[in-house]
């Protein structure tokens, strides 16, 4: 009995992990700018909704931009510190892309997603 009910939530674990992290298909780029950085770059993780996977926020710890909480506690020189040095499973950035890219993307990118969007 142990056995089926381990293969069973490993098996949920694998279709989540699977399912919820897939990059999605976007236009961020047809934005231009510093959105094709983002699109190129962080999408993969943090996804276009800004709230990354949800496997992604439990077992990496990746954080919801859209939470105003976290906004509120996350400095834009903080942010500007782990995205070039990076932070957990998360690269540094310094070197692969520019400091004002970086820095553009705390401001612009991350930001946008604060105060959350109203569906």
């Amino acid at each position: 009995m142990k056995k089926v009910i381990f293969s069973a939530a490993l098996f949920i674990f694998c279709a989540l992990l699977l399912c919820g992290c897939n990059p999605e298909k976007t236009a961020l780029s047809d934005k231009g700018g510093i959105w094709a950085v983002y699109d190129r770059e962080c999408r993969k993780c943090h996804k276009v909704s800004g709230k990354g996977c949800f496997v992604g926020r439990i077992i990496y710890k990746i954080p919801n931009f859209t939470n105003a909480k976290w906004q509120d506690n996350a400095s834009d020189s903080r942010l500007i510190i782990a995205v070039a040095n990076g932070k957990r499973k998360m690269p540094g950035f310094k070197g692969k892309i520019t400091d004002d890219e970086i820095v553009d993307l705390v401001k612009t990118c991350v930001r946008s997603y604060y105060p959350p969007q109203e569906k």
